[in-house]
């Protein structure tokens, strides 16, 4: 196994007070409905509400935080990603990470049975997330591993295709929420406009797996919002 290159990954730290994106969420909601036609607008105000006054963040940070964070750019694309390495000479890598409808919480569920056996890579984005498959390749070498398994949350193996755009891939509409977000925000020019594509994002995922837990849903939002912004260690 090589060694790490640093130079390209950086580790980074998840320590963030929510209180502000709370306040620009509220702001947005004072400026008309949030569901453009998708998400039914009183789904995405009791969303809001619960969001911004009775999740617990600060709960499932701590949860995050029993691994290490780090970030990196593959492709021009912003990848946030935890890793723990096993102590074990023998361990083996696997890259854990998730599909609709899951997300990061499952994640973090999945890996407990795997860790300290393996060595894990889990990115905060679906498999899907990444334009080029091929990415993750690239990732997964910049850490060392120039073999290793990819699994889910469900322990299955993602499909892998050639087909760049996610809508070639042959994924329904619910399941690029994550892709969706990921690109309004890159090309958002205002606050606005940044707040509407989050509040969105949040409320397609919640709503088309409504069975979830929509905790994790948020979770895996307000993770996807602060992780750009995480300071280096």
């Amino acid at each position: 196994m090589a060694s790490e290159r640093v130079a390209e990954v950086r580790r980074v730290r998840l320590r963030v007070d929510p209180g502000e994106l709370y306040g620009r969420i509220r702001r947005c909601k004072t400026q008309g409905p949030l569901g453009a036609g998708v998400v039914p607008d009183e789904f995405v105000d009791e969303l809001t509400d619960y969001w911004v006054d009775r999740y617990d963040w600060r709960a499932y940070e701590d949860r995050l935080n029993a691994y290490e964070h780090f970030a990196t750019e593959v492709g021009g694309q912003f990848v946030h990603f935890m890793h723990s390495r096993s102590g074990q000479a023998d361990a083996s890598a696997v890259l854990l990470t998730h599909g609709w409808p899951s997300g990061v919480v499952d994640v973090v569920d999945a890996a407990g049975p795997l860790q300290g056996r393996h060595h894990l890579v889990m990115p905060s984005i679906a498999w899907s997330a990444l334009a080029e498959p091929a990415g993750w390749d690239e990732l997964m070498r910049r850490l060392g591993y120039d073999d290793y398994l990819v699994r889910d949350d469900k322990g299955e193996a993602p499909p892998v295709t050639a087909e760049v755009s996610p809508e070639r891939r042959g994924l329904a509409p619910e399941e690029l929420a994550e892709v969706r977000w990921f690109n309004e925000n890159l090309n958002a020019v205002n606050e606005e406009q940044q707040m509407r594509a989050l509040v969105l994002s949040a409320a397609m995922l919640a709503w088309n797996a409504q069975h979830a837990d929509r905790d994790a849903t948020l979770t895996g939002v307000t993770l996807a919002w602060f992780a750009p912004r995480l300071q280096a260690e």
